[in-house]
């Protein structure tokens, strides 16, 4: 957005009892988490003003469970808008970074009865854990630290991937596999390759998550593609739940016509509430060339698109349910612009933006701007120190105003399904949900029954656009 998200400030909650009589502790959680995700509610949220949210906002408690009056608030469309009493878990999700094993699962049926639950590897990182211990594509686990998981506990059991610094898991084939979680970045670039058919040149982008520090690395893939001379391009976001704004301006620089970057034409539009927005919207461009800070080292980067444009005639893109936000408007976005074909399942249907509001730098801001005299600041940074808030603050669209994610996703062009238990590695022509771009759908390998599980685990940050 043009302005910082800082920049607006409001009159703090029940400012008559901002003063700096001291509170027990739970009092001062309550007050200020209830101060803090007020304000950023009542002049951030998008949907601020929709009747229902508008009369929740009216009646806040100041000592209510925020969380769950931040929920309480929610317009009925979002699905997204969430207080935390810790950040660092959204913030490690969104950037791929932190303690991890490396790897990513999906979560199905193992009997045709729906009890047993397996997870099944969908591709791990390089240099991780995982991919250390032989861990692949197609590998089923029936049991984390000895427990076998059903449909009653699989949720608890697999958490253990997200939270335990060691894992044990037991693997169908009979394998046993230990391993540490490692402190280490994710690369989202997962796979880049060319493959030639029918005397077409193809370039095949595995693109896992619209991290800041992406941008980079999909710099160098597209500088091959360009060298190669690649035609047609498929960009395979079956797994890739969003990210970052920058990033998909990037991304999408690197593959717009290249007339149509050199000239900076309309990329996406953002529409936010009346108090942020100056003009009622505010434009990306597409853009030869972006400039932004490293979130793993704090430099200054540059990343030039259109240098790296191989100039394509044609985009695939590989999606399913679990293609979002980012991936949504990458798109939404493209789509006046060029061929487009979408190749899978219909997309998640995340069709707008927001920002990770963090509560010490919002106390911070509204110090230093002076916003309330006699505000005990060092108390309200002590009592929540790691309470964030992800505020959905605008709803995007392409340069004619058009949303196609609105409001339940963008239907795939040609039906494909992912089916990662075949075990066929991502990129390889044969892969299913690759075969059915390319024309050439062949049938399942004989295997057991399995049934993709109703509501799979979910983590903080899925389907984010970050401004």
């Amino acid at each position: 957005m043009k302005r910082s998200i800082f920049s607006l400030l409001c009159i703090l909650l029940l400012a008559s009892a901002c003063n700096k009589v001291p509170m027990d502790e739970e009092r001062a959680l309550e007050y200020y988490s209830n101060t803090f995700a007020y304000n950023i509610m009542n002049t951030y949220y998008l949907w601020k003003d929709e009747p229902a949210t508008a009369r929740e906002i009216t009646d806040w408690d100041t000592y209510a469970d925020a969380i769950e009056k931040v929920k309480a608030c929610r317009y009925s469309a979002d699905r997204w808008t969430e207080l935390y009493d810790d950040y660092t878990p959204f913030e490690e999700y969104i950037d791929l970074s932190g303690l991890t094993y490396g790897m990513n699962i999906s979560v199905y049926y193992y009997d045709s009865q729906k009890i047993q639950v397996v997870a099944v590897v969908r591709f791990t990182y390089a240099d991780s854990p995982a991919r250390k211990t032989g861990l692949k594509r197609g590998d089923k686990i029936l049991t984390v630290n000895g427990e076998t998981m059903n449909k009653e506990n699989f949720s608890r059991i697999l958490n253990q991937l997200y939270t335990d610094t060691s894992i044990q898991l037991g693997l169908d084939d009979g394998r046993t596999i230990r391993m540490d979680a490692a402190d280490m970045y994710e690369n989202s670039v997962h796979t880049a390759l060319t493959f030639e058919k029918d005397g077409v040149k193809y370039g095949y982008l595995h693109f896992t998550s619209f991290t800041l520090d992406a941008c980079k690395d999909l710099e160098t893939a597209f500088a091959q593609f360009k060298a190669d001379g690649i035609r047609e391009l498929i960009l395979d976001l079956r797994y890739n739940t969003g990210g970052y704004v920058i990033t998909s301006t990037a991304l999408a620089s690197m593959i717009a016509p290249p007339e149509v970057v050199a000239r900076k034409e309309i990329f996406n539009i953002d529409v936010y509430n009346d108090i942020l927005s100056d003009e009622d919207e505010d434009i990306s461009y597409f853009t030869p060339e972006i400039s932004y800070t490293s979130k793993r080292t704090g430099q200054q980067m540059t990343v030039k698109p259109l240098e790296v444009n191989p100039g394509i005639e044609h985009l695939w893109v590989l999606v399913t349910g679990e293609s979002a936000s980012a991936s949504e408007s990458l798109i939404c976005g493209l789509k006046p612009y060029m061929d487009v074909t979408l190749v899978g399942e219909r997309t998640s249907g995340k069709f707008c933006g927001g920002s990770l509001i963090k509560a010490v730098d919002w106390f911070n801001s509204v110090e230093k701007n002076k916003g309330l005299k006699d505000f005990d600041y060092d108390a309200a940074r002590k009592a929540i120190p790691l309470w964030g808030l992800y505020v959905i603050t605008s709803r995007y669209s392409d340069c004619n105003g058009v949303t196609l994610s609105m409001p339940d996703g963008i239907p795939a062009d040609l039906d494909g399904k992912d089916k990662p238990y075949e075990g066929i590695s991502l990129g390889d022509p044969s892969e299913s949900l690759l075969a059915s771009a390319l024309g050439a759908v062949k049938s399942a390998p004989a295997g057991p029954f399995l049934t993709p599980v109703e509501n799979p685990l979910r983590h903080p940050g899925f389907g984010v656009l970050l401004h």
